[in-house]
């Protein structure tokens, strides 16, 4: 009698626990994960496509003497078009794309916007005047702005929450990887166009070399579309809303809620953004100034440390973060980026007192291996914290503030010191140190102002 009893209790309690979690369905729950190999393909597709994402970004930082000798325009002038332009609707574009990545296919999105970017990087090297290259560098931001908000949200379904650190860190060093390559080979390939080797290609001969260039960096981009083609939209996990849809009115009301923990996350990460933009905008620069150097041979060392010191940076960044998480520890993310960003002012700093340029180097490789980790961990944050139904929304968000922030500010800020303030095209170091110093340390502080309100959150989802 009383074994049925118990029995009877421990059925109910059963049925009162199932019930109190209506918003996830069993299906959800019981559904595994998919298999690794197809999960780590799916980040070396994104990765791939990321990367192409900031060759084609980058590669207009190998072309400031071209452009500006031949379109006439001031560093500033070109600092727009590098920054304000890709701007434009990258930001404005990007949350209704999340909006459209947390209700429909995000493997179609990606596809499209890959395949629109690409297009839009070929037609600036048909641009005759500074405004038809202003507005083919408006389209490439349209293309990448479809990019991470799916991608970032399809890889939290392909793989559980301790796992999720070391996937979007790797597909988020294609920043590094893309910067790198562009740095290798795209000084090779301006330095191969600007020597005429690419007058016998059919219908390319017309072009000035720095019009070739982008057409030759854009088209390879239509093959990486039609891979991300082949990626299977996986199924939605953690969903909190029994409609699997959340319209941008409840999301923003569910920031303001948490705005504390949401606010200083997504400022302070864009802060740290702003310094790494102004350091590969400029730095092709800088070594032309003040070394003399080409743009194929700054290129070779850029990329390489870019690649080595970058994507380890963010593998050894996403690894530990992994590992504190499993722990039980908590605002990791947030804590890790204090640290790594207090770090980058020392070298920073250092950019302005060091004559020679080997030694600048390893200035700047300490300060790519520094600087490129909150790329990920800022995503793996917001990503542990939102409802799956928010997510691409959130990510786009704050891709929006890293582009006003970092791209539209960052390289802008160098070149207006530059021009308006020292009024001396050499002085392009110093400029470059200013702004990262200042925004390392303001991103600093604005992360540790919401360390203890992303613990509370961790702590009280809802």
């Amino acid at each position: 009698m009383v074994g049925r009893r118990l029995l009877t209790a421990y059925r109910q309690t059963k049925s009162r626990i199932t019930i109190s979690m209506p918003s996830v369905t069993s299906a959800q729950q019981e559904a595994p994960y998919p298999p690794a190999a197809r999960a780590w393909f799916v980040v070396a597709v994104l990765y791939l496509a990321y990367m192409l994402a900031f060759i084609d970004r980058q590669i207009i930082a190998f072309l400031v003497g071209p452009i500006r000798a031949d379109l006439q325009i001031s560093d500033f002038q070109f600092s727009l078009i590098h920054g304000l332009a890709f701007v434009i609707f990258y930001a404005t574009l990007g949350i209704p794309i999340g909006l459209l990545a947390d209700t429909y296919n995000r493997k179609k999105i990606i596809t499209v916007g890959i395949g629109l970017w690409s297009l839009m990087t070929a037609m600036c090297g048909l641009a005759g005047n500074y405004w038809q290259l202003f507005l083919a560098r408006l389209g490439v931001g349209v293309g990448e702005a479809t990019l991470s908000p799916s991608a970032v949200s399809i890889l939290a379904d392909y793989f559980p929450p301790h796992k999720r650190s070391v996937a979007i860190n790797l597909y988020s060093a294609g920043v590094h990887g893309g910067i790198g390559v562009a740095n290798i080979f795209g000084g090779m390939i301006v330095g191969f166009v600007l020597a005429g080797g690419a007058a016998a290609i059919p219908l390319l001969n017309t072009l000035k070399p720095w019009q070739m260039t982008f057409v030759l960096v854009g088209l390879p981009g239509i093959l990486v579309a039609l891979l991300a083609a082949t990626i299977r939209e996986p199924a939605r996990r953690e969903i909190r809303n029994k409609d699997a849809s959340v319209s941008f009115a409840v999301t923003t009301r569910y920031l303001r809620k948490h705005w504390r923990v949401y606010l200083t996350l997504i400022i302070g990460a864009a802060l740290t953004s702003m310094a790494s933009y102004a350091m590969y905008s400029w730095v092709p620069a800088l070594y032309d100034r003040r070394f003399d150097w080409s743009s194929a041979r700054i290129g070779l060392h850029f990329g390489i440390l870019t690649l080595i010191f970058g994507t380890g940076g963010l593998l050894l960044s996403g690894m530990l973060a992994g590992r504190l998480v499993q722990s039980g520890r908590t605002a990791v993310y947030s804590k890790i980026m204090c640290v790594v960003m207090a770090l980058s002012a020392i070298p920073a700093a250092l950019l302005v007192v060091i004559p020679d340029p080997y030694w600048t180097l390893s200035c700047l490789a300490f300060m790519i291996f520094l600087i490129g980790m909150p790329i990920g961990l800022a995503q793996v944050a917001l990503q542990s914290i939102t409802p799956n139904e928010m997510r691409a929304q959130v990510i786009a968000i704050y891709l929006t503030a890293v582009s006003i922030i970092g791209l539209g500010i960052g390289p802008s800020a160098v070149a207006a010191i530059t021009d308006y303030v020292f009024g001396n095209d050499a002085a392009v170091g110093v400029s470059l140190s200013l702004v990262i110093v200042a925004a390392a340390i303001a991103s600093v502080l604005v992360l540790a102002a919401g360390i203890k309100a992303y613990q509370d959150k961790v702590l009280a989802p809802d």
